[in-house]
């Protein structure tokens, strides 16, 4: 779905989509449900498609990546009221500010390949004390190969998107047909059995 409505849209736009996206899921909390991989493959797929080069699809993922957890490390170490210095008083915040203590900058980086441990872990890493100067060392790599990683998934999946797709979705109603005749003969053995 996320293909068929960013795929409308100017090569020029698109990236301006796909990079706000990025920095959005790393910089505002709500990159806890919302992927960022999601944008960056489907960058990859309509790179493959022609629509953005890849060069330039590269350089998108790997600044968008990088804007994101800078802004998020940001968020934590000068927004006291934010979510993150909340977190950081419970037994969950003991737990991250003693494996940032232990691990430092260790943690940043492995945190970037998470879900949800993207924008957590340098709100986190902010709020617990870790300094500007330990974080970036740590998150300049990660990011960067972040964002290039995920864009050249896309696209070299997307041939076998293409070529599969029509499968996944046959797939996709056999399986929901079954589902549907199974609860109906739950529900009809349920019937059954309140009647009995």
């Amino acid at each position: 779905m996320l293909a068929e409505l960013l795929g409308g849209l100017p090569g020029p736009l698109f990236v301006l989509v796909v990079a706000a996206f990025v920095v959005a899921e790393a910089a505002l909390v709500i990159g806890v449900v919302l992927p960022g991989s999601s944008a960056l493959l489907t960058l990859g797929v309509f790179s493959d498609n022609g629509l953005v080069p890849l060069p330039a699809a590269l350089v998108v993922g790997t600044v968008a990546a990088l804007v994101g957890s800078n802004l998020s490390f940001a968020a934590g170490r000068y927004r006291p009221g934010a979510l993150s210095s909340r977190w950081l008083t419970g037994a969950k915040g003991r737990r991250a500010r003693l494996v940032l203590s232990r691990f430092g900058g260790s943690a940043v980086l492995v945190g970037q390949w998470v879900v949800g441990g993207r924008t957590l872990t340098p709100r986190f890493a902010a709020a617990a004390g870790l300094s500007y100067r330990r974080f970036l060392p740590w998150n300049l790599p990660s990011a960067a190969v972040w964002g290039v990683v995920w864009v050249v998934v896309g696209y070299g999946a997307s041939e076998a998107y293409q070529r599969w797709s029509w499968l996944a979705a046959v797939a996709a109603v056999a399986l929901v047909a079954v589902l549907l005749l199974l609860s109906r003969r739950a529900l009809d053995r349920i019937d059954a059995l309140e009647q009995a």
